[in-house]
């Protein structure tokens, strides 16, 4: 069944992962197949990820920390500069709760539920991101609605971060 189109405002991002060991996600256009992100997983002690464009550009890279308690990640932009930090919260039986700083903006609030595979990021109490999961897939696979105005790139970051977070810690 087909998911219902994005509100209007919103761009509609598909992401499946990639047959690999670094957790890659290649970011498709709902409706024509085309790619136009690439989130490329590192191998290594730490998690790690690119964010590259069309052009297969670094835009930004989410580094985490390899025992992290409770859980973080930065990510930084193309010049190394780090534009932002993700936190889990300890303990939250149901849903998982993370919060993102940004420097020099508003904090990220992102909250989802591991059981239903779905999670809500908000700024300054507006919506400006949806991610979901597909449950019954080969590969794993996420809908990505993103509200205008708001850096996709970054957005497709924090779904790394939140994918590597619930699925594989």
């Amino acid at each position: 069944m087909p998911l219902p189109p994005p509100p209007a405002g919103w761009s509609r991002y598909v992401l499946k992962s990639t047959f690999g060991m670094g957790r890659d996600f290649a970011v498709l256009h709902p409706d024509t197949g085309d790619q136009s992100w690439f989130v490329d997983g590192k191998v290594g002690m730490r998690p790690k990820a690119d964010v590259k464009d069309r052009d297969g550009e670094v835009v930004y890279t989410v580094t985490g920390k390899m025992f992290g308690i409770p859980k973080q990640m930065t990510i930084a932009d193309a010049d190394g500069t780090e534009i932002a930090a993700l936190r889990a919260k300890m303990f939250s039986p149901v849903k998982d709760r993370m919060s993102m700083e940004v420097p020099g903006g508003e904090p990220w609030s992102l909250e989802g539920s591991f059981i239903e595979k779905d999670y809500a990021v908000t700024v300054g109490g507006r919506h400006v991101v949806q991610i979901t999961q597909k449950w019954v897939t080969i590969r794993d696979a996420y809908t990505l609605d993103v509200a205008d105005g708001v850096d996709v790139g970054l957005a497709l970051a924090v779904v790394w971060a939140i994918d590597r977070w619930v699925e594989r810690d």
